[in-house]
C-alpha cells in the first residue's frame, strides 16, 4: 500500500514503474548526501584559495589534479579487495574523519597558507571518488532503458544536494567561522552511510536487479579485479576504441572546464561585491546555479534526452559555452557574462551533460567498464584540469610578450577565445562518441537477422536437386527422358563426379510403350556417352545440329501431334518426353507452340516439364497459362519455379494479378510473393501500392513480400511516407498484444525505410522476452527510428518489460 502511494507520488514528476519506487529513492537520496557536503567543501575550497593564495596561482591548484593518480591507483587496488558495499561506506568514513581534519587545522590561529592548496586537492579528491563510485551503483542496477527514465530524478537529487550544501554558506557564513560547516558537511555523510546500507540491503533482498544484461559477461567478481590498477585500466581504455573516444572527450571536456574556471574568477576575483566575503559569495553562486540545474534535471533532463536522444544532449552543452566565451572575450570586464558562463558551466554539466555522459557507459562490458571508469571518471577527468593548467599557464606566458603583448588584449581575452577553439574541438568529439554509442548498443544485441527462405536458398541450389531428383525418378521410366536430363545436366556443367556416382550411370532397358520413342534411334548409346568424363561443350554442340536439322524439325513435329492427340494415360511419358525435350530446343523453333497444349495438360508430371521448359524459354505468351496454375496446390510449385526465371520482364503482368479484385486469393497472393522474388523497383512499387488498397487477407502476404524483398535488395527505395501510413494503421487494426512475436509485421514495415539489420536487431532481442533485453531493444531503436514511430510503438514495447517485472516480482 506505502509502494502504492510512494509511486503515485512520484509518477507525478518522473516516470517510474511499479517496483522501482523504493530503490530510486534511496538512490535519490544517496546523490543527494553526497553532493550536499561537497557544496560546502567547494565553497570553502574557491574562497580559502582566493584569500590565501591568489587568483594569479590558480593556475598551479588545476596542476595539482596530477597527484589525483595515486589516489585512483589505490582506490582501484581496493576496490579489488573489498566488497562494494564496504568501499562505499569505508570511503564516507574516510571523508568524514579527514574533514573534521581539516576543519581543526583551519580552526588553528594564523594556519599555514600552503593548508589551502592541500585542501583543494583533497576537495577535488572527495567530489572525483564519490560520484565516481554513485554511478558505478547506477550502471550496476540499472539498464539504458531505465536508466533514461530515471536519470533526470537521480541527478536532481544530485542537484538538490548542491543547493542545499551550497546554501548554508551562502547565509551563514562568516569569515571567521566559515570552516565550521565542514562539521555540517561531516554530518551529511553520516547519513550518507545509512542510506548506502539501505540500498545493499534492499538489492539482496531483489537479487534480480543485479542480474547481468543479456549478451554480456557475468560482471567481474574481486579475484578478476585483484590486478587492475591504474595502469591496468589505461591499456583496457587505450585498446578499445570506444573508450578511446570517450576518453578524448573526457579530456576535452575538462580542459575547457579549467579555461572556463579560470576566466570567471578572474572576473569574479576583481569585483567589489565578490571579494567582501568569498564564502557567501560562493555559496550563494553555487546554489543559484543548482536551482536552475535542478529544475532542468528534474522535469527536462529526461524528457530532453528520451526525446532529442543522447548525441543532442551532448552537443547542446559545449555549443552555450562557446556563446558565452565569444561573448566574454568581447567584453571581458562583465560579472554578468562571467557568472553566466560558470553558470552555463554549472549548471548544464550537472544535468545533460552529467546525465548523457553516464548513458555512454551502458553498453561497456561489466569488466572493461570498471577499469574505464577507473581510469576515465577518477583520473583522466581530473588530469584534464592539469592540461588544462599547463596550456592555461603557457598561453598566459605567451600573450604577455611580444608580438602579442602589442596588440593590447589582456590575457582574459585571449584565454577565452582560445577557449572557443577547444569547445569547437569537444563538439566534434562528442558528435562521433554519439555516433560510436549506437554501435556499441547494436553490438550488445543479437546477430543478424536471417529469414528461413533466404537462409535454404543460399545454402542448398535447389535447381540442381530438383533436376537430380528428375534425372533418378526418369531411368525406371523412360531411356529417353533419363537422357534428356542427363544432357540438361552436361551442358549446365552441373555433372558434377559426385552426381555421375549418385545416378550410377549405365545404359538401361527402355520401358515398355504403345509409342516410338522420342528419337529415331535408341537413346542407351547416348547414356553410355555420360559414362565416361567428356566435353559438354562438344556434345551440346552435336545434339543442337541433330535438333536444328530440317527433317527432324518435321519428323519431331508430326511425332507431337500424335502425342498430343492421344490424351490415354499410358502415353503421359511420352508427353513427358515431349515437354522436356521442347525446353532444350531453339526459342524460335515452331515445336515451341506445342508447349501451350502442354501446359494445360491435366496431369501433374507432365505439367512439371512444361512449366520447366517454359521457364527456360521466357516467352510472355505462356504467362496466363502459368499464372492460371498457381491456384492449385498441385501445381502451384512448378508454376512459381517456372514464372520467377522470367525476372523483371513480367513484374507488370504480376501487378495485374496482384490488383485484379476478380481474380482469385491464391494467384493474388502467389503474385505478391512473386513480384517479392523479382526484387526491382517496379516490383517493390507495385507491392506497396497494392497494401495501400488491398483486402485484409493479403495484407500478410504483402508485408512479408515486402520484407523478402527488401532484406534481398538493398538498394530498393520505399516511399517513407506510405509506409509510415501503413505503420499507423497497422498500430491501429494490431491491438493489445500479447506475445512480442505479434509485432512482427509492424518491424517489417520499418525495415523497409530503416536499416533492416538494425531493425531485425532490436527485434530479436524483443523475442528473448527478458527485462533487460527488451530494453537494449528499444535503446537501439530510440536511435534509429522518428519521433512519431515511437510514440506509437515504444508504449507497446514497454509494456513487455512491464508484464515481465511484474512477473519477477510475483
Amino acid at each position: 500500500m506505502a509502494e502504492r502511494r510512494l509511486h503515485k507520488i512520484l509518477s507525478a514528476v518522473v516516470k517510474i514503474k511499479p517496483g522501482e519506487e523504493v530503490l530510486a529513492v534511496l538512490v535519490f537520496f544517496y546523490f543527494f548526501l553526497i553532493t550536499a557536503p561537497f557544496g560546502i567543501v567547494k565553497s570553502l575550497r574557491d574562497a580559502n584559495f582566493l584569500d590565501d593564495l591568489k587568483v594569479e596561482n590558480l593556475p598551479y591548484a588545476y596542476l595539482s589534479a596530477i597527484l589525483i593518480a595515486v589516489a585512483v591507483s589505490f582506490h582501484a587496488k581496493l576496490q579489488s579487495r573489498i566488497s562494494r558495499r564496504r568501499l562505499l561506506q569505508s570511503t564516507l568514513v574516510f571523508f568524514i574523519l579527514t574533514g573534521l581534519l581539516f576543519w581543526a587545522l583551519f580552526s588553528t590561529p594564523d594556519h599555514w597558507k600552503g593548508l589551502a592548496l592541500i585542501y583543494w586537492m583533497w576537495a577535488n579528491l572527495f567530489v572525483v571518488t564519490l560520484t565516481t563510485q554513485f554511478w558505478f551503483l547506477v550502471n550496476d542496477v540499472f539498464n539504458p532503458r531505465e536508466a533514461k527514465r530515471l536519470i533526470g530524478f537521480f541527478g536532481s537529487g544530485g542537484i538538490l544536494g548542491g543547493v542545499a550544501g551550497n546554501l548554508l554558506p551562502g547565509f551563514l557564513a562568516k569569515p571567521e567561522t566559515a570552516n565550521r560547516l565542514l562539521l555540517a558537511a561531516a554530518a551529511f555523510l553520516c547519513a550518507c552511510l545509512v542510506v548506502v546500507s539501505l540500498i545493499f540491503s534492499w538489492l539482496e533482498k531483489n537479487e534480480d536487479r543485479t542480474a547481468s544484461v543479456p549478451g554480456r559477461e557475468p560482471k567481474p567478481n574481486r579475484k578478476e579485479l585483484r590486478h587492475v590498477g591504474l595502469w591496468d585500466s589505461f591499456r583496457s581504455v587505450s585498446s578499445d576504441a570506444y573508450l578511446r573516444l570517450m576518453a578524448w572527450v573526457v579530456l576535452a571536456t575538462g580542459i575547457v572546464s579549467t579555461f572556463i574556471d579560470w576566466q570567471s574568477k578572474s572576473v569574479i576575483a576583481s569585483s567589489p561585491e565578490a571579494n567582501v566575503n568569498y564564502v557567501r559569495f560562493f555559496g550563494r553562486f553555487n546554489a543559484g546555479i543548482l536551482v536552475f540545474a535542478f529544475l532542468f534535471q528534474l522535469v527536462l533532463t529526461s524528457r530532453f534526452i528520451n526525446r532529442f536522444g543522447i548525441r543532442t544532449g551532448l552537443l547542446i552543452y559545449p555549443l552555450i559555452i562557446l556563446l558565452c566565451s565569444v561573448g566574454l572575450g568581447i567584453f571581458p570586464a562583465s560579472l554578468a557574462l562571467a557568472i553566466a558562463i560558470k553558470g552555463g558551466d554549472k549548471a548544464l554539466s550537472y544535468s545533460i551533460n552529467q546525465s548523457s555522459r553516464e548513458l555512454l557507459y551502458i553498453p561497456v562490458l561489466p569488466e572493461m567498464k570498471y577499469r574505464a571508469k577507473v581510469f576515465i571518471d577518477m583520473f583522466l577527468n581530473r588530469f584534464s584540469k592539469a592540461v588544462g593548467g599547463v596550456i592555461l599557464l603557457g598561453l598566459i606566458y605567451l600573450v604577455k610578450r611580444p608580438p602579442f603583448a602589442a596588440i593590447g588584449f589582456e590575457p582574459l581575452v585571449w584565454v577565452s577565445f582560445a577557449s572557443g577553439v577547444f569547445v569547437i574541438v569537444w563538439i566534434v568529439l562528442n558528435a562521433r562518441i554519439s555516433r560510436a554509442y549506437v554501435r556499441e548498443v547494436k553490438g550488445q544485441l543479437a546477430k543478424k537477422w536471417e529469414r528461413a527462405d533466404e537462409v535454404v536458398a543460399d545454402r542448398m541450389d535447389v535447381d540442381t536437386a530438383k533436376l537430380v531428383v528428375d534425372a533418378i525418378e526418369s531411368r525406371t521410366q523412360s531411356s529417353t527422358l533419363f537422357a534428356l536430363h542427363l544432357y540438361d545436366l552436361a551442358r549446365q556443367n552441373r555433372l558434377s563426379p559426385e552426381i555421375r556416382n549418385l545416378l550410377a550411370l549405365k545404359p538401361i532397358e527402355h520401358s515398355s510403350s504403345d509409342t516410338r520413342p522420342l528419337f529415331e534411334y535408341d537413346a542407351s548409346p547416348w547414356i553410355a556417352d555420360f559414362e565416361e568424363p567428356g566435353s559438354p561443350v562438344e556434345m551440346d554442340k552435336e545434339i543442337r545440329e541433330i535438333l536444328a536439322l530440317e527433317e527432324y524439325q518435321k519428323v519431331i513435329g508430326e511425332y507431337a501431334g500424335k502425342v498430343l492427340e492421344d490424351k490415354d494415360v499410358r502415353s503421359e511419358t511420352a508427353r513427358m518426353e515431349l515437354a522436356k525435350a521442347i525446353g532444350l530446343m531453339d526459342g524460335r523453333s515452331a515445336l515451341t507452340d506445342k508447349l501451350d497444349d502442354l501446359l494445360g495438360d491435366d496431369s501433374a508430371k507432365v505439367f512439371q516439364y512444361s512449366a520447366e521448359s517454359a521457364g527456360k524459354l521466357k516467352k510472355k505468351v505462356h504467362v496466363p497459362l502459368l499464372a492460371r496454375k498457381l491456384a492449385d496446390p498441385k501445381t502451384c510449385e512448378d508454376a512459381r519455379s517456372a514464372l520467377e526465371k522470367y525476372r523483371g520482364g513480367i513484374a507488370g503482368a504480376l501487378s495485374d494479378y496482384l490488383n485484379d479484385v476478380e481474380e482469385k486469393p491464391e494467384i493474388r497472393k502467389q503474385a505478391a510473393s512473386l513480384l517479392a522474388r523479382i526484387g526491382n523497383q517496379e516490383a517493390a512499387d507495385a507491392l506497396l501500392e497494392a497494401l495501400g488498397h488491398g483486402p485484409d487477407v493479403l495484407k500478410a502476404g504483402l508485408i512479408d513480400a515486402l520484407d523478402r524483398l527488401r532484406s534481398e535488395v538493398s538498394e530498393v527505395q520505399f516511399k517513407d511516407g506510405v509506409v509510415r501510413v501503413q505503420f499507423a494503421a497497422e498500430i491501429e487494426t494490431l491491438g493489445p498484444a500479447k506475445n512480442p512475436s505479434d509485432l512482427l509485421p509492424l518491424f517489417k514495415l520499418l525495415g523497409l525505410v530503416y536499416d533492416h539489420e538494425d531493425i531485425f536487431r532490436a527485434y530479436q532481442n524483443l523475442l528473448k522476452g527478458t527485462k533487460d533485453s527488451i530494453a537494449y531493444a528499444v535503446e537501439l531503436l530510440d536511435h534509429t527510428v522518428s519521433q512519431d514511430i515511437k510514440e506509437r510503438l515504444f508504449p507497446l514495447l514497454e509494456s513487455f518489460s512491464g508484464r515481465r517485472n511484474a512477473g519477477s516480482s510475483s
